[in-house]
């Protein structure tokens, strides 16, 4: 990801970010949809994939422009009781101005 948490691949409108440390490895993924999760073998998420981010950014009444000049991308992972919050936050620089975005999802966890 050259030295950045985050890529973007305008072919196949993929947007990967990562937390991983580096002393961890993904040990497995799952996909949900459209995104999919990296795992460590402790099960911690440290990283995921939204494939068709465009898509995902106008489902969050997001212009797709800010694709064009993304300049950083983290995420944020909040787990509560029995819900995960991801944090998406998306920096853009449009017109020489910091275009900044927060955009929240949740995923409820199913106990078995």
């Amino acid at each position: 990801m050259n030295g950045k948490n985050f890529s973007y691949d305008e072919y196949s409108d993929s947007l990967i970010v990562s937390n991983r440390a580096e002393n961890e490895s993904v040990k497995s993924n799952f996909e949900l949809g459209d995104i999919i999760f990296s795992l460590t073998g402790k099960g911690k998420i440290v990283a995921i994939e939204i494939r068709g981010f465009s898509s995902f950014l106008e489902s969050c009444n997001i212009d797709t422009k800010i694709i064009d000049n993304l300049k950083n991308v983290e995420l944020n992972i909040v787990p509560k009781k029995d819900t995960i919050f991801f944090i998406l936050k998306i920096k853009s620089l449009n017109m020489e101005e910091i275009v900044s975005k927060d955009i929240p999802f949740i995923m409820p966890l199913i106990n078995q």
